[in-house]
């Protein structure tokens, strides 16, 4: 029996037709990987908000937020970095300062430029109720999220949280935030005992005196540290007073959160009689506090729990 040989030249030919073929599976494969990835950056979620509905990526990449609260440190909680948020003076909240390196500063304004929103090109806008007029002129362009700035931080938290594709991430900040607040206000209930407390910011021309409820300043102090609030204190988010105003508060412990610990006022403030007249003052009791943002964000809320533990429980 003759045994066969195949040409050289058949067997060469062979071999490239198989190179081919794997050429061209690989070539398909990548092909479907690359759609597979495009259809994946288009998908988008449905956000119930403020105004209606918004069809929003599933994992926005680009997020513009503008609002005059520092709901950009709810995105630095759930591991997202903004694009761009306003900054005051083109400098971002104290409390923010490192995690926002490298983000776009926009101005801080009360009527915003649409087209100069667009020029950002964001594949998700999140915007407060402030900003109603630029919702109308953008939402059928960009995906926009608006939220009310109201009286629970939590709901903004969770809604920004929510826009950005991080929802589960937004109560898990929650969680944690709850768990540290109870064992500190527990330590300084125990420390304290019926001590009052009251929060007061000197502005510029007047003094801003907390309340108990509709803030998130007050519900750090009386809801999450369950400190005993001072009597005479506004039910709701609080009011600007005088300097002769302040004699019908007389706490145990003033909380100084003004954002400016300085200036003409501020020394009218603090050296005249009214002042000098309050317990707190006479017995050595103000604290003052650099985290004064206004503790609207869970890395702000985070760090005024730390400094409240220091100020009160290291003494």
């Amino acid at each position: 029996m003759k045994k066969f040989f195949a040409p050289l030249s058949i067997v060469f030919m062979l071999f490239l037709l198989v190179l081919t073929g794997c050429g061209k599976e690989e070539e398909a494969s990548t092909e479907a990987a690359e759609k597979k990835k495009e259809a994946k950056t288009e998908e988008t979620r449905t956000v119930e908000h403020l105004y209606g509905k918004a069809e929003v990526p599933a994992e926005p990449k680009k997020i513009v937020l503008l609002s005059h609260v520092s709901w950009e440190g709810s995105l630095v909680s759930v591991g997202v970095k903004p694009y761009a948020v306003m900054a005051y003076d083109n400098e971002f909240p104290p409390h923010l300062t490192e995690e926002l390196e490298g983000v776009k500063a926009l101005p801080y304004a009360d009527e915003i430029n649409s087209e100069e929103i667009l020029k950002l090109d964001p594949d998700l806008l999140i915007i407060s109720d402030r900003y109603k007029p630029l919702y109308d002129q953008l939402s059928e362009t960009i995906p926009t999220v608006a939220v009310e700035v109201g009286g629970d931080w939590k709901e903004d938290h969770l809604k920004v949280a929510e826009a950005a594709g991080k929802l589960e991430e937004g109560k898990k900040v929650i969680e944690d935030l709850e768990k540290e607040a109870e064992d500190i206000g527990s330590r300084v209930s125990e420390k304290m005992g019926d001590e009052t407390f009251m929060a007061v910011a000197i502005n510029k021309k007047d003094i801003r005196v907390y309340g108990r409820t509709n803030h998130a300043t007050n519900s750090l102090l009386f809801d999450d540290l369950k400190l005993k609030p001072a009597e005479n204190l506004p039910e709701d988010f609080g009011e600007n007073i005088s300097i002769e105003g302040l004699a019908k508060y007389n706490p145990d412990h003033i909380l100084d959160v003004s954002y400016f610990n300085s200036g003409e006022f501020y020394d009218s403030v603090t050296q005249g009689e009214v002042w000098k007249s309050l317990k707190a003052v006479q017995n050595g009791n103000v604290h003052t506090l650099k985290t004064t943002w206004g503790y609207w964000d869970p890395i702000e809320r985070q760090k005024g729990l730390k400094e409240i533990e220091s100020l009160l429980l290291s003494e």
